[in-house]
């Protein structure tokens, strides 16, 4: 580069002030190397400088993961109980359990069993998440036979796309263990199941894992109808088509007839948003938020039941629920949920009528009373966990925050959410008239 400064050269010159030489170097991709020219703004390069820098900047994130890897690695074989480590892994990075799960079963496997993919990142040529693609298909391996994998992989690694690994890793593992292989199918089919998936702005999405060609022939009908439907009337796409025929073939009853959800659901909204006196979001539990008029939709459903929940004016905290046709324990229990509307970890997003009630303070050894200020909802995997060695939970009973102490003596807090922002005035204005 020239010997003139950047600072002395006007931004819109810099990208001239490069040799062709020096700019050749941003055409070629080489993970071993850095950004040669950090200094100069990206705003001002030209697209293959950016390419480059994008490219640098990949290898190096690659790196760096390599060494986080090796450090979660060490960080979950240190640990005194297995059974939390994820939870604590989870609670230090704000991630959900299930990641933290993977994290450490990917690091591990990297430091023993994927040698060459571990090299492979340090190189800067794959990210954890291509190394993912190596990993979970060669997991049900013995150690020998994941390194042989692992050794063949190293020469297909270069410029592979994420599925091409997966798709290169799978041959590979039955190559190895090809009888293994025929088995762990046959499990596979076993486990198949179901998924909610939270995707927020109204809207979730329904994972199954099912045999490869009960999915298929499912795909095919929920296909072929959708393109019949759009043939018929142009209003919608043909997505959109098939999102409604999958709904309708799963809500169908044992008559064939297709009615509207009778699974139990929680939705939170202001009772002046069910009077159309505002458009305030309302809360699904454990799915998120949701539109004022999705809401109202689903409030003013068939098969909708209404409950009161009185909230205080000044902070939005629920503090009673309708008693009349419960029993007191009922009603404490309906309280604490509708409170909490989620497990109380912070990384659970679990809806809180199907956690666990548990007792903040023990109700045996520490004498802690089954008071709304004493009860909080945790999943059960969060409620286990607070009985190991090092964890321990507290509860302030003035705000209902709850404090997570680790075996690390990290401490992390949980508070639910109010269901409206503060009203000094709760009621809409008399002299203003109803917008219906």
């Amino acid at each position: 580069m020239s010997s003139q400064s950047s600072e002395s050269v006007p931004e819109q010159m810099l990208v001239d002030v490069l040799t062709a030489e020096e700019m050749s170097v941003y055409c070629v991709y080489e993970p071993d190397l850095v950004d040669p020219f950090p200094e100069i703004p990206a705003r001002v390069l030209a697209r293959r400088g950016l390419l480059r820098r994008i490219q640098s900047t990949q290898a190096e994130i690659c790196r760096l993961q390599a060494m986080q890897y090796e450090a979660v690695a060490e960080f979950a074989g240190k640990a005194e109980d297995r059974s939390a480590v994820a939870r604590e892994l989870a609670l230090a990075l704000a991630i959900s359990p299930r990641m933290a799960e993977n994290q450490i079963g990917l690091a591990e496997a990297l430091v023993s069993r994927l040698p060459e993919t571990l090299k492979a990142m340090q190189r800067g040529e794959i990210d954890a998440y291509k190394a993912s693609k190596i990993h979970e298909p060669s997991a049900a391996l013995t150690d020998e036979q994941a390194r042989e994998v692992d050794a063949i992989m190293a020469g297909r690694i270069d410029r592979k796309d994420p599925s091409g690994l997966r798709r290169s890793t799978a041959l590979a593992v039955a190559r190895v263990d090809p009888d293994g292989y025929a088995r762990r199918c046959a499990r596979r089919r076993a486990r198949r199941g179901i998924e909610l998936v939270p995707q927020g702005e109204g809207m979730v999405r329904l994972c199954a894992d099912i045999p490869v060609e009960v999915g298929a022939a499912a795909y095919a009908r929920i296909d072929a109808e959708a393109h019949r439907r759009r043939r018929v009337d142009m209003s919608k796409t043909v997505e959109q088509y098939k999102a409604d025929v999958f709904a309708e073939l799963l809500l169908k009853d044992t008559s064939g007839l297709t009615v509207g959800p009778k699974a139990e659901v929680f939705i939170y909204m202001d009772v002046y948003t069910w009077l159309n006196l505002n458009t305030k979001p309302a809360e699904m539990a454990g799915q998120g938020i949701i539109p004022a008029w999705l809401a109202n939709e689903i409030a003013n459903g068939t098969n909708t039941t209404l409950r009161r929940l009185i909230t205080d004016p000044d902070d939005g905290q629920i503090i009673s629920v309708g008693r009349r046709s419960y029993r007191p324990p009922t009603a404490l229990a309906r309280l604490a949920y509708a409170r909490d509307r989620e497990c109380r970890s912070p990384i659970c997003h679990r809806p809180a009528q199907v956690c666990e009630l548990d007792h903040v303070e023990a109700w045996d050894a520490d004498g802690g009373e089954t008071s709304y200020d004493n009860l909080a909802s945790f999943c059960a995997k969060d409620h286990h966990i607070k009985d190991l060695p090092g964890w321990s939970y507290t509860m302030d009973k003035d705000t209902g925050e709850i404090t997570i102490t680790t075996p690390t003596h990290d401490q992390y807090t949980s508070k639910p959410e109010p269901l409206h922002e503060p009203r000094n005035n709760p009621l809409p204005d008399a002299d203003q008239p109803p917008p219906f």
